[in-house]
């Protein structure tokens, strides 16, 4: 359940919030009781994030701007990722009386301009502090996804971006066999794309950019697919949109990669998924007997 707050200080550099002695990190993911550490995790990820975050300083209620009224939190630390906006803020505000969301000037302007086109209104805030009046939190739960959370996104997604029988899927962009480069991200890149590329051209499969398209092409684009080879990476989320009878490859650099999400993700409706693991630690590349055999099985 979201959690409802009043005058609270918001760090809108990273959402970190303040009210009294108790601390939200994470939107709800960390917590602390300032006057009662002991009810705080001795060791673990919790204990490390909140406490790496407070020894950056708490909010100076001297530097707050007051902000009247009631808003929706919608910083984070990962906000500017896909998976999270969809998983951790959407869900949110699909449930939830509708005021303006807050975000944060380091989100990406295509996220922003898909929450106001979805009938959202949102507010930048820059890196300072901020004094709410009313201020609504999202939850974050582990595991992510769920029946209900599936249910609940693509169901929203159809009322937004309606399904279309219409002449744009014969553009070589809307092929249905695709690959997802990383080659334009910060991170997790295959570092031997062009050495498996050959491979996937052999067997019809299109490079795309997912940075490259605006959310509402990216549904239309999974809405047509058979088959999805990627890096773990927030591109893969757009496996909602998709047939149940997708076919999908996800490489992971470890066998663990986000606490399993996507394998989370796809069993709960598309369960003709493969995964495969780089032999050798401490390399991120494809393997290019291991794409061949899992190419030949889908035939």
């Amino acid at each position: 359940m979201s959690l409802i707050l009043e005058n609270v200080l918001l760090s809108a550099a990273d959402g970190l919030v303040q009210s009294g002695d108790l601390i939200w990190f994470h939107f709800q993911k960390y917590h602390l009781d300032l006057s009662n550490t002991e009810e705080t995790p001795t060791f673990g990820e919790h204990l490390r994030n909140i406490n790496t975050r407070i020894t950056k300083g708490l909010p100076d209620p001297s530097k707050a701007f007051n902000l009247n009224g009631t808003y929706h939190l919608g910083i984070s630390p990962h906000i500017y990722s896909y998976y999270h906006l969809l998983t951790d803020l959407l869900t949110h505000l699909i449930d939830t009386p509708k005021h303006p969301v807050l975000v944060p000037k380091f989100i990406p302007v295509e996220f922003v301009k898909f929450l106001t086109e979805s009938g959202f209104e949102v507010k930048v805030l820059p890196p300072e502090i901020f004094r709410i009046k009313k201020l609504f939190i999202p939850e974050m739960k582990i595991p992510n996804w769920n029946k209900k959370k599936v249910k609940k996104v693509k169901t929203f997604f159809d009322n937004i971006y309606p399904h279309e029988t219409l002449p744009f899927y014969h553009n070589s962009i809307f092929k249905k066999k695709i690959y997802i480069s990383r080659k334009l991200a910060v991170k997790r890149h295959l570092t031997n794309e062009e050495e498996f590329l050959p491979i996937l051209e052999k067997h019809n499969f299109l490079k795309i950019y997912l940075e490259q398209l605006s959310i509402k092409e990216q549904v239309e684009l999974f809405r047509t697919a058979s088959h999805v080879i990627g890096a773990h990476g927030a591109g893969l989320t757009n496996v909602l949109f998709a047939p149940s009878n997708l076919k999908i490859l996800e490489i992971r650099p470890v066998i663990s990669s986000g606490q399993f999400c996507f394998e989370k993700l796809f069993s709960l409706g598309w369960p003709n998924f493969k995964i495969i693991v780089p032999p050798q630690v401490g390399t991120f590349i494809l393997p290019k007997n291991l794409l061949e055999e899992v190419l030949i099985h889908w035939q």
